[in-house]
């Protein structure tokens, strides 16, 4: 995980000796092209350099040993100072990014806060827990108890059906994958499939990020596939993360479901390296790949796919190894009934597949009813529409240690008019790697770890399990919690087994083979069951502060790594760790997007107070189950708060209870001692039975009060965040098959200029509707760059499909060593729409000035209006050829480019050579039609380098004899 946290904390610590490298790979923040072998270095160290580059500089830095494969996305920092997220090598051994901040030049060191200490690939002992059927074991004990209900029944009970369990494997390049650099990986999984025939629910299991290889070759990067040198000295074989979740399969899978756990291993080994994303589409799509493939299977059909790698195809019944036969597969399976669960980058990877589903058209669609990730990156910031979701957060999570998934349900929750219920549960003393058993210590030669352990801040006494007051829990004790949380889930939302809902709507019970854990759930009820008094996330009206209260709707987190760009609202924190604010922390490809805004409401005294108006529909209150609202202790409580809730009714009669008494760890503070990565503000669901509300008029509540108490440390004063105060019915909702627009990002390609400019970049959607869709598009670069972190809100009109986002530009007068560099432009955090699979784009500048020791790039013109220009690359127009006698001259007119843009004119695959567009965008080419062509219809082709506009002309060439 790229997070500032450590991008301040472990900078010095982590920078290793560099042996100077020029790289001419692709770079997370832009791709530098570079021509010849002159590298323009202007700046050094003694384990890094800076080159210039087109548009700015690229910064390297050569650690001593290899990055390990996890969650985690390197950043790169000047002198303390925050550059961005960067890319891995091919090695694993070094990071670059490139900047358009000259202060870079000055630089004394650069350093990184990724993770080099090789922990991350040893294995480590099984540490000592407490025993899972002991009382209290495993509970928390810095934090509140309450007393949960237990559940009649359990969810991870096995049911009545016996389970057939089958591998397959049709190759490790038998499918090409999607926005990862053209690579193919591999179609392998493992089935469980129950018996008693028919068609069942599926639900499909993705692993997050792992090495891929594991032997005596190097571990990382893992590279793909594992291969054994011809000397045998190296032998690499495959680590099997799919098979890390046998036991929520088979808990499924006994009680009716076809479960599918699918290997990532190729995407894996390339994502931050090659793909935009760090292969959150790519593993999306590879679950919509697998469901296709299934489909073929459950019709009888052949499932044949071709593996690149031996170059041979593979038919389903070679590639299946078990209990299960191609037989067995015909009619079995309900894709109109789906669930898909994903673990880390998997996480985000599952709620990418459900908006690439929605992106389809219905027909085509595969019926994803609920979306579970399980201890998620959210990287992208992809709002997810129309599914049941439950966002599992581990507390003591030591790779995604700022529990980002929280954003998957923050963002979605109120971006679309759908009906689904959201939920984030919070597993107290869970840590990121013992959700996969093949991650666990024990559980495989190589790849094993306790991430918490080999975290900064290991040693705090709440997530250290040698500590003898840890809340961890043990290997066996977190399966217990996945296997109820992912099999109750998944009962509740493809089998409407209502009796697990309470697991999952807020409610504070337990599942029998859980009690010993401390787990709480918040929830967004679906939009049918619910009426919104004031979700907070805007200034109004409807709130009234008296006495010495305060009161203020704020966004994101400032301070130290926080957002670095000007935001409308107050910072909801400036002094805490970003691991410490979920709902808070930038995402690394939404870095400067304004996050989770609610109400920050402050008292000095018990006198201060804030009064919500009860809008009209929502004062009849008999109808509903519950009032809702969302409360957490401020970054200033030191332990605990408390304040007063007050109902209200409109002949002033009231109804009150200290929150303490409803949910007392939504006033107190979470655990923590040592680690700033701990005492974490997360909100709690603090909810009032409308039943409950005696000597008022329930017919008729008018006013919701939030008054100042005396806290658990015996202060008068203090603060907490409030969120969506609701009125309720605890609901799960129902997917309505719909098709979903997509916003998407058109490059670009400017000229670098002699100094300070700026270029236009088109953000479109792929289709009209009828209602507003809003994006956050995001250039990354430096923060005091004059490209990059840029971040813009826009906003289609109904009826609108394209919007130009101005990006700032920096350029000079010196060549250099590279001819173009590529910025990565995002558009994240979509309503009204979802993410498509042209979410990322690029901004590319060229090098003017020319190139030290190689060629310039064809120039790319004068720009002009960024959404035009993608409207007229979407319909190729026509140029006029005079001349069709191959091995005679030919002359090539065409026009419609930019002014100042270098066309490509071809004969089918063939070059034919290049021309400048002249100041009206009219385009000259004489040249030789190749004697070889043979006569028949050709087709001509023009491109502009940097309109990308396109025309043709279909001719018949007659042959020189």
């Amino acid at each position: 995980m790229s997070q500032q946290t450590r991008r301040m904390r472990r900078a010095k610590r982590l920078a290793a000796p560099l042996v100077l490298a020029c790289l001419s790979a692709t770079l997370l923040n832009g791709t530098a092209s570079a021509a010849g072998g002159h590298t323009d270095q202007v700046a050094a160290g003694s384990h890094w350099s800076i080159t210039r580059v087109a548009g700015g500089f690229r910064v390297t830095l050569d650690l001593d040993r290899p990055l390990p494969v996890t969650a985690s996305a390197p950043s790169l920092a000047a002198d303390g100072q925050s550059l961005g997220p960067a890319t891995e090598s091919a090695d694993g051994r070094s990071l670059s990014l490139v900047t358009t901040d000259a202060s870079v030049l000055t630089a004394s060191s650069v350093t990184t806060d990724a993770t080099v200490d090789g922990t991350a690939g040893a294995s480590a002992p099984e540490p000592t827990a407490p025993d899972p059927t002991a009382p209290g074991a495993g509970a928390d004990r810095s934090a509140p108890q309450g007393t949960p209900k237990v559940l009649p029944v359990d969810p991870s009970t096995p049911g009545p059906h016996r389970v057939a369990e089958a591998v397959y494997d049709f190759g490790d390049q038998a499918i090409p994958l999607l926005n990862i650099g053209g690579i193919r990986g591999e179609l392998e999984g493992k089935i469980y499939l129950p018996d008693g025939g028919g068609r069942h629910p599926v639900v499909i299991f993705e692993h997050g990020r792992h090495s891929s290889c594991y032997g005596s070759g190097k571990p990382n990067p893992a590279g793909w596939p594992c291969l054994t040198s011809p000397t045998s000295t190296e032998q690499r074989f495959p680590i099997p993360s799919f098979l890390g979740y046998d036991a929520p399969a088979r808990a499924l899978a006994s009680d009716g479901y076809v479960v599918v756990s699918i290997s990532a291993n190729a995407i894996n080994a390339s994502d931050n390296q090659l793909a935009a994303d760090y292969g959150a589409q790519a593993r999306g799509e590879l679950i919509l790949d697998t469901l296709r493939m299934l489909k073929k299977a459950d019709a009888g059909a052949p499932a044949v796919y071709h593996d690149a790698f031996t170059d041979r195809d593979v038919n389903l019944g070679e590639a299946l190894n078990g209990d299960v036969t191609p037989a067995d597969l015909i009619g079995r399976f309900n894709f109109g009934d789906v669930g898909i669960m994903g673990h880390s980058r998997g996480g985000e990877g599952v709620v990418a597949a459900s908006t690439l589903n929605d992106a389809l058209p219905v027909a085509q669609q595969f019926g994803i009813r609920a979306v579970l990730p399980l201890a998620p990156v959210d990287y992208d910031r992809i709002s997810l529409p129309n599914v049941a979701t439950a966002t599992v957060l581990p507390y003591c999570d030591g790779d995604v240690e700022n529990l980002m998934g929280q954003h998957i349900v923050d963002d979605s929750r109120h971006a679309f008019a759908d009906n689904v219920l959201r939920s984030a549960v919070l597993v107290m003393g869970a840590n990121h790697n013992y959700f996969n058993t093949i991650w666990t210590p024990g559980g495989w030669p190589s790849g094993t770890s306790d991430d918490w352990a080999a975290a900064d801040g290991a040693d705090d006494p709440v997530c250290d399990p040698s500590s003898t007051t840890t809340t961890r829990l043990s290997p066996t004790q977190q399966v217990a919690v996945e296997t109820a949380y992912v099999a109750g889930f998944f009962r509740l939302t493809l089998g409407n087994e209502r009796q697990f809902q309470p697991l999952f709507d807020g409610s504070a019970v337990t599942a029998p083979s859980t009690a010993f854990a401390h787990i709480t759930t918040t929830a967004t009820q679906p939009a049918k069951s619910r009426v919104d008094i004031n979700t907070f996330e805007r200034s109004g009206s409807g709130v009234r502060v008296l006495g010495d209260a305060t009161a203020h709707v704020c966004a994101s987190m400032g301070g130290s790594g926080g957002v670095e760009l000007p935001q409308a609202q107050p910072f909801c924190t400036t002094t805490l760790n970003e691991a410490a604010v979920p709902h808070w922390s930038p995402a690394q490809w939404a870095w400067n997007d304004p996050s989770s805004p609610m109400l920050h409401l402050t008292w000095a005294s018990r006198t201060g107070q804030a009064r919500v108006t009860v809008p009209p529909a929502a004062r009849d209150v008999r109808g509903y189950d519950q009032i809702s609202v969302k409360v957490a202790a401020d970054e200033f409580v030191s332990t605990g708060t408390d304040l007063t809730i007050t109902v209200v009714d409109g002949s002033g009669r009231t109804w009150s209870a200290p929150v303490s008494a409803l949910n007392p760890q939504a006033v107190t503070r979470m655990p923590g001692v040592s680690s700033p990565w701990l005492r974490k503000v997360i909100l709690q669901q603090v909810t009032i039975p409308t039943s409950a509300l005696a000597g008022i008029n329930r017919r008729d509540v008018r006013e919701v009060r939030f008054t100042g108490a005396r806290g658990a440390d015996g202060t008068d004063s203090g603060g907490v965040y409030l969120s969506d105060l609701s009125l309720e019915d605890r609901a799960v909702g129902a997917r309505v098959p719909a098709q979903q627009a997509t916003v998407n990002v058109a490059a670009a390609r400017v000229e670098e200029g002699s100094g300070p400019g700026t270029a236009r970049v088109a953000a479109v959607l792929s289709r009209r509707v009828d209602h507003p869709v809003t994006a956050d598009v995001s250039v990354f670069g430096s923060a005091t760059g004059k490209a990059g972190v840029t971040m813009r809100q826009v906003t289609f009109a109904p009826g609108q499909v394209c919007v130009p986002v101005t990006v700032p530009t920096y350029g000079d007068a010196l060549p250099s060593a590279t001819a173009s560099t590529s910025f990565k432009v995002s558009a994240t955090d979509v309503t009204g729409a979802v993410m498509g699979d042209h979410g990322f784009g690029t901004l590319t500048v060229r090098e003017d000035d020319g190139v030290t020791g190689g060629t310039p790039a064809p120039e790319v013109g004068v720009a002009g209006d960024p959404c035009r220009e993608y409207a007229a690359s979407l319909t190729p127009g026509r140029f006029q050829v005079t001349g069709t006698v191959a091995g005679a001259t030919t002359t090539l007119r065409g026009s419609g480019y930019r002014a100042g843009e270098s066309v490509e004119f071809t004969l089918g695959a063939t070059s034919l050579g290049r021309a400048v567009a002249d100041g009206a965008g009219r385009v000259r080419l004489v040249t030789t039609i190749p004697a070889d062509t043979p006569s028949g219809t050709a087709t001509f082709t023009a491109t502009g380098a940097g309109s990308g506009y396109v025309t043709k002309a279909i001719q018949h060439v007659r042959s020189a004899h």
